[in-house]
């Protein structure tokens, strides 16, 4: 990505923060990420679950600046209500660390639902550790102990260290203060090191995409129906635009590791899942604030349908590629992104990028007799042939109507 761009006020939401986790030899290893908020809330202050929610959802569905630099594994805190609960973490289990707060209840319950959740892949590590024998019961199940080195003395930890069982889990020192401390960690055999002197939090910047909370809240009842039609549910989700590029993004995101190319939304639900679809439109719907641009919306729907009633007139086999190039068509406008930086962050097909993004080829064509007809450019439509001057103006005729009727329903 061009400096120029990642340099633009528009990548001035504050998504997080990071802070490295090095091994012994001063290689990094992985990133813990924390929350941060552009208003300076902390996460008591919005609460642990929410704060955990945009961590996750900031850094699989936002535009982001170090896009390219959050490879290594990523530590994430998790509250005992995410890991009882069906929502969860919806990521790729070799991208993630889920630490286990200080603050957490430990009991029978809780042990399950870790050994449920190792069992699918997924590591975790035991945060702030103190020697604290109500911690016992999961030691044999983390795979890392972050060792606090300022709640108790110094001599005091390092002996305790000796104790622990270290063949199944790396031991990481916290809160590495100086060198000294660092030596001296080092020397009673500690794997891994964070803290202070090694480097300080750093701030994630970047774009933060934030879909209509109502439009959200439809997908989520649609998919909690119980009788979820594939095809039904994406016209749902082609309602909002912007968890339309959420999803495309959750597709390219370095957590989930998925990497697909699509052309539609129908192809995005089939490869993302219904039951990671799910998950994700319930962690969007707690971390979405209301934020709803209803014109936009409906200019861009408007498009969307045009392209794919004219498809559809035509006789052609691609109706949903049409329809996806135009709710993308406007996301310099509903993302204030430059759209080259936008679509390059998500899985699309090379017809339906190069239509949004050049409007090249017969969508492109068709973009752009729709855009004549929103601007009254009347010229360029004289020039098409009969027949496809009127299918255009049919098209984008019922297309009003439908986003009209659309609009009108989400906003009840």
């Amino acid at each position: 990505m061009d400096k120029e761009l990642i340099d633009d006020p528009v990548f001035m939401d504050l998504l997080m923060a990071r802070q490295p986790i090095y091994d012994t030899n001063s290689h990094l290893y992985g990133y813990e990420l924390l929350f941060r908020n552009t208003a300076g809330f902390t996460a008591e202050h919005i609460g642990l679950d929410k704060a955990t929610s945009q961590v996750l959802v900031n850094l699989c569905t936002s535009i982001e600046r170090q896009y390219q630099q959050l490879k290594q594994p990523l530590f994430i805190n998790i509250t005992r209500e995410f890991l009882l609960s069906e929502v969860f973490f919806p990521v790729e289990p070799g991208a993630v660390v889920l630490e286990l707060l200080e603050t957490i209840d430990v009991d029978e319950l809780l042990v399950e639902a870790v050994k449920e959740w190792k069992a699918k892949g997924f590591r975790f590590a035991l945060d702030d550790y103190c020697f604290d024998p109500r911690f016992d019961p999961l030691l044999s199940l983390v795979d890392f102990i972050k060792v606090d080195l300022v709640q108790r003395p110094l001599e005091f930890i390092l002996e305790r260290v000796k104790t622990l069982d270290k063949s199944h889990c790396k031991l990481i020192a916290e809160k590495v203060e100086d060198k000294v401390v660092l030596y001296k960690c080092r020397e009673a055999g500690f794997d891994l090191f964070q803290g202070y002197y090694l480097a300080m939090p750093d701030k994630v910047f970047g774009k933060s995409i934030k879909p209509a909370y109502q439009g959200v809240f439809q997908i989520v009842q649609k998919l909690q129906s119980g009788e979820t039609d594939i095809d039904q549910l994406a016209k749902v989700v082609a309602n909002e635009p912007r968890f339309v590029y959420q999803l495309l993004r959750v597709l390219n995101s370095p957590a989930c590791r998925l990497r697909r190319k699509v052309d539609n939304i129908k192809e995005a639900i089939i490869f993302l899942g219904l039951d990671q679809l799910r998950k994700w439109a319930m962690l969007i719907l707690l971390a979405s604030a209301d934020d709803d641009e209803t014109e936009l919306v409906r200019i861009l729907l408007t498009r969307a349908r045009a392209c794919e009633r004219f498809a559809e007139l035509s006789e052609r086999d691609d109706c949903d590629r049409y329809f996806m190039a135009g709710l993308l068509s406007g996301l310099d406008l509903l993302l204030k992104v430059e759209k080259a930086v936008a679509l390059a962050q998500i899985s699309l097909g090379p017809e339906v990028r190069n239509a949004v993004l050049l409007h090249e080829g017969e969508i492109g064509k068709t973009l752009d007799s729709v855009f004549d007809i929103e601007h009254s450019q009347w010229e360029p439509l004289g020039q098409l042939p009969t027949d496809d001057r009127r299918k255009i103006f049919i098209a984008h005729f019922e297309g009003g109507l439908w986003a009209h009727e659309t609009v009108t329903a989400l906003s009840a």
